[in-house]
């Protein structure tokens, strides 16, 4: 029996645009992008998510998805970052993570429960159709939790915000697992840190849309590129890829990653999408890159984030291509399930 034809979620003119956001992970470096995205609010003097019709994010980058497709101001997020990034990454008691991760998931657990961020809303109370990946390490799987946008989305509306978003970005050997929904979730740049292919994947099989039709714009969290130091030995041991630290081991397996994920992500993009792709990042080099990192949320790290976000985003509200995103104006978004389903 053949599989059954996908549905779209809105019937809506199969030939106009169809706008997609697609935001990276990058721990604390989703400052950078947080910034990006407020100053372009600040220039539209509205929401961004208006100006798309389904919205991504890995890790960081769901949590701002997350907010954005409920129209939470992405300087508020901006804001909590700032105030409250050195308490969600201040070290415990780990024992070089070898007895548990260094960082508590509690700040963030917080700071997500605030009523002015997420409180005890469910995904089902987002405006906008937004899709956010995450590992079941229960079930070995990756996972997608995604608004009812589509007939057959039927459960993930009822799952909590703040449950979703520290599932997505419990990385490993920085946060413990997140447990809820009978399963143990990891985070989901292990598998998708660029979500922008799941997102093209979605706009044609679930909403059924053309791929000439489709454009995206997609955020970065300042590309760290993990490379070798030939000074090092090269016998693939704990020392050659942590250093005398058991702990950083997996940070660096981690980081190569999600980095060598990005590159690959945005490669195909461009190359499927061709001129319809846009990507918006900085590199890190030099002293600057020292000061910046997943889990580095100091002053000298708010410095170069913020410093590197004002300065891309004054070129980019200038750009025709970001300009051209910016004047699309979605149809309503409809969906079957969850607060804002249609009758």
């Amino acid at each position: 029996m053949s599989a059954p034809a996908p549905c779209s979620a809105s019937q809506p003119d199969q030939n106009k645009v169809f706008q997609v956001l697609a935001l990276s992970g990058g721990g604390y470096r989703g400052l950078y992008t947080a910034k990006v995205l407020a100053d372009i609010e600040q220039e539209l003097q509205g929401p961004i998510a208006t100006k798309f019709d389904l919205i991504t994010g890995t890790s960081i980058g769901g949590i701002l998805a997350l907010a954005l497709a409920l129209e939470i101001r992405a300087q508020t997020m901006v804001d909590l970052f700032v105030k409250h990034g050195e308490d969600i990454f201040k070290k415990r008691w780990s024992f070089l993570g070898m007895v548990r991760a260094p960082y508590s998931p509690a700040s963030l657990k917080a700071q997500l429960e605030a009523p002015e961020v997420f409180g005890d809303r469910l995904l089902g109370a987002c405006l906008h159709p937004v899709m956010v990946p995450s590992i079941n390490y229960t079930t070995g799987e990756p996972v997608v939790f995604k608004t009812g946008h589509h007939p057959t989305f039927k459960r993930d509306h009822k799952h909590r915000l703040v449950d979703i978003g520290l599932a997505t970005s419990a990385a490993p050997a920085y946060f413990p697992r997140h447990v809820f929904n009978g399963g143990q979730y990891v985070d989901g740049g292990l598998f998708a840190n660029s979500p922008g292919l799941l997102a093209l994947h979605e706009s044609q099989h679930f909403f059924g849309r053309d791929i000439k039709h489709i454009r995206m714009l997609s955020i970065g969290t300042m590309s760290s590129k993990f490379t070798v130091d030939p000074r090092h030995n090269r016998q693939g041991g704990a020392y050659d890829w942590g250093g005398w630290n058991p702990s950083n081991m997996p940070k660096r397996l981690f980081g190569l990653s999600i980095s060598a994920q990005e590159v690959l992500t945005d490669k195909v993009l461009e190359h499927r999408l061709e001129n319809r792709y846009l990507r918006i990042d900085d590199d890190l080099f030099d002293e600057r890159a020292r000061a910046v990192a997943l889990d580095k949320a100091d002053a000298h790290a708010r410095e170069v984030l913020l410093g590197a976000a004002i300065e891309r985003s004054k070129r980019c509200i200038s750009d025709p291509r970001l300009l051209a995103f910016l004047e699309h104006s979605p149809p309503k978004s409809v969906f079957f399930h969850g607060e804002h389903a249609s009758p």
